[in-house]
């Protein structure tokens, strides 16, 4: 069942809007992306917020274009 509050095992992160070239990047492990990914991560254990044995699941989303009409 899903709920609307936020789990207490649940981390999200934010990073804001991305271009092709840096989503592509993550998606092979690398680039600025995976690099703020692993930084917030590591800064969350350090803090003892996440367990040292974390495994990160993330998930790409881009909004969907709208019609392209005048007003869509």
């Amino acid at each position: 069942m899903v709920t609307s509050q936020q789990q207490a095992n649940t981390i999200i992160l934010d990073f804001g809007s991305a271009d092709s070239d840096d989503i592509k990047d993550l998606r092979y492990g690398e680039g600025k992306i995976f690099k703020k990914i692993a930084k917030s991560i590591a800064q969350l254990q350090e803090a003892g917020e996440i367990g040292e044995n974390v495994q990160p699941v993330i998930a790409i989303i881009r909004k969907k274009k709208s019609g392209g009409g005048l007003l869509g």
